[in-house]
């Protein structure tokens, strides 16, 4: 099995001429990436950085992230994805964590590094290659091709868990991991199955989905990737139509925004796109009715993963993801991938229906946290990843997720799964976001509470929700109390998920 740093010195010679990125600023043909990402490998090299070192990579969305992360690989050594949106304390807190010898910063975070940096609290700091003539110098570095010496069990990049509870642990993946997420990709949904495909990447590249799932299946494949910095609508829908973008993955937050701002009812949605891919959420039936009426010609796939597990687990076809009964329905195992749900105790397997966790395993799950041993031990056992999510099995073998185990709620002794009733309430054609919490309560152990963010322009009282999910839900999973804010307000991470912890500091529970 090769790996993604062997398609640096392959692209170049299959796809010379073609776009193999785009941003906002430029873009670069297959032949150019590949002698800029061999540049930078060469002057890493020249800079002392071996195989399996680590490199840091302070980016968002661009060509100057896509070829760092690129040129780092090619050099055998390992890139850590850093999350620019992170404070100063958190930046400091990530470098420590994972011993970079040298960083590659773009510009526009300059000024965060820099304050990191200046704490003193880093032992050993890193070299930094700025973008400009730091970095430029260091991509038209002279030379032969270096040999990265790596193979699919070496380690390829470090990516931080979402964080939603305490600072995100760095997790490794190996090299097999990236070719065999690309693989499941294209064999499983077809994304980038042809060298002609556009995909966009607006979700964040230090996350597993887009790096993995988007970027890597593309680059693999000798296609093209258009990086977008920020999720702006009306940016989006400009380039679908001027990049003839033919591939995206959204939260599914992202795609009721586009919804709402009629961005599906634009020209190059209508004409260009053709697979939309989601997950990191609840994509409710009403949202998926609504990209079927306005883009026929697009197919939907819903799928479940965690960075852990490289990432992805499950999918759900087109070819399903419109049937009622399996709405909510995270779908079935990727090709190259095996999960079953196993009993929170025992690890053994439960019996269809029953709820248990998802555990995981395959040929591209994690090699382990970074530097943390007993974390590693926890999550991964006699071979298989626990997921910490909680969901059944039916008999066609389709999995439905009911809850992250610690976001399950227990109330009045009956357990109460707060995914269940977000995914009704999302179903109310005034809710745009929601959250479920439990709340100590001395009568009930805890009680079900609800935070609510109407569309613009819609109303709903406390009471009206509550009589539409007694339509479908036990008195007991009724939320006792809700709070309405405003859309935009729910504290979300830089993969679009509501996080609960601020969410329960905010509106004081």
């Amino acid at each position: 099995m090769w790996t993604l740093a062997d398609c640096v010195r392959l692209n170049a010679r299959r796809r010379p001429n073609a776009d193999a990125l785009v941003d906002e600023a430029g873009r670069l043909t297959h032949r150019e990436l590949s002698a800029r990402a061999e540049g930078i490998a060469r002057g890493l090299r020249a800079a002392g950085i071996g195989r399996g070192d680590h490199v840091g990579i302070l980016a968002g969305n661009s060509i100057f992230c896509a070829e760092a992360f690129l040129g780092v690989i090619a050099a055998g050594a390992v890139a850590v994805m850093y999350n620019w949106r992170w404070a100063t304390a958190e930046l400091v807190q990530g470098i420590r964590s994972t011993d970079a010898r040298v960083i590659l910063a773009e510009s526009r975070f300059e000024d965060s590094l820099d304050a990191a940096l200046a704490t003193g609290d880093i032992e050993s700091p890193p070299t930094v290659f700025r973008q400009g003539s730091e970095f430029e110098a260091l991509a038209a570095t002279p030379g032969q091709a270096v040999q990265p010496g790596v193979g699919p069990d070496d380690p390829m990049c470090v990516l931080f868990t979402g964080g939603t509870t305490g600072f995100s642990k760095g997790v490794v993946l190996a090299h097999r991991s990236g070719i065999v997420n690309a693989l499941n990709e294209r064999l499983d949904v077809g994304i980038a199955n042809a060298a002609e495909n556009v995909g966009l990447n607006v979700t964040p590249m230090f996350h597993s989905a887009a790096l993995l799932c988007v970027f890597a299946p593309h680059y693999m494949s000798g296609g093209t990737n258009v990086l977008l910095h920020r999720f702006d609508e009306q940016q989006i829908g400009e380039f679908v139509e001027r990049e003839r973008i033919t591939t995206s993955f959204m939260i599914p937050n992202m795609v009721r925004r586009l919804l709402q701002a009629g961005v599906f009812e634009t020209p190059g949605f209508r004409t260009h796109l053709r697979q939309l891919h989601s997950g990191g959420g609840l994509l409710r039936m009403p949202d998926k009715l609504a990209v079927r009426e306005l883009t026929p010609q697009v197919r939907m796939f819903f799928r479940y993963g965690l960075t852990e597990a490289g990432p992805m687990v499950t999918r759900l076809l087109d070819r399903d993801i419109m049937r009622p009964e399996l709405d909510g329905s995270i779908g079935q195992e990727y090709s190259m991938v095996e999960a079953r749900v196993v009993d929170l105790v025992s690890g053994e397997p439960v019996g269809t229906g029953e709820l248990g966790e998802i555990a995981v395993r395959g040929p591209g799950v994690m090699l382990g946290y970074y530097n943390n041993p007993e974390a590693t031990a926890e999550a991964v056992r006699e071979g298989w990843l626990h997921t910490g999510d909680l969901a059944t099995q039916d008999e066609e073998g389709y999995f439905y997720f009911r809850d992250r185990a610690k976001d399950m709620i227990k109330t009045g002794g009956e357990n109460v799964f707060a995914a269940e009733i977000e995914q009704i309430l999302y179903t109310h054609p005034a809710v745009m976001e929601c959250g479920v919490l439990g709340v100590p309560s001395a009568e009930w152990d805890e009680e079900v509470r609800a935070v609510v963010a109407l569309r613009p322009g819609q109303r709903a009282t406390e009471a009206e929700l509550r009589e539409y999910l007694r339509r479908f839900l036990a008195g007991y999973k009724i939320p006792k109390q809700f709070v309405f804010m405003e859309p935009g307000f729910m504290p979300v991470n830089p993969s679009g998920k509501i996080v609960k912890s601020n969410l329960r500091q905010l509106v004081g529970w």
